[in-house]
């Protein structure tokens, strides 16, 4: 058990590290977090692999070679690596349903724009009412009183 608590940490390692990689570069060097994270465990199980094959088992174990390979490295790796496939098959799902959110967004941001630039006679609809009903109330810049101080002159 301990030996698949050692590879999910080896494994969260190898994900931030990627992510402050990503972080210091000005474009992403790394697009798929979840299985770039897997390079330092394939690592690590290669050496512990390693390990375990050319030096002696300790003396109090009463347990094979194969044995030790297949518990404490095959199986905490393979699990590790479902993991990491199910956790990226995951927010594959999460960014595509985003996108398609984001979309009907635009399209309902779009409605929305075109419903309020047109009134019901079709004609754009103004910001001011002032300007709307063609009220002279409102000034404009050239009657502001620096124009009409040159004008008098």
């Amino acid at each position: 058990m301990g030996a698949i608590f050692f590879y999910i940490f080896i494994y969260f390692i190898g994900y931030y590290a990627s992510n402050v990689l990503n972080m210091l570069t000005v474009r992403p060097l790394v697009t798929n977090r979840y299985m770039a994270a897997l390079v330092p465990v394939y690592g690590f199980a290669l050496g512990h692999a390693y390990m375990v094959v050319t030096k002696p088992l300790p003396a109090g174990a009463d347990i094979s070679i194969e044995y030790a390979l297949l518990v404490f490295i095959t199986l905490p790796v393979v699990v590790v690596t479902m993991g990491a496939a199910y956790f990226m098959w995951n927010s594959k799902g999460k960014e595509e349903h985003a996108d398609e959110q984001s979309a009907a967004h635009n399209q309902e941001s779009a409605e929305a724009v075109a419903a309020g630039t047109a009134g019901d006679s079709g004609e754009p609809r103004a910001e001011n009412p002032a300007d709307a009903a063609g009220s002279s109330e409102t000034s404009s810049a050239s009657d502001s009183p620096k124009n009409k101080d040159s004008k008098d002159t």
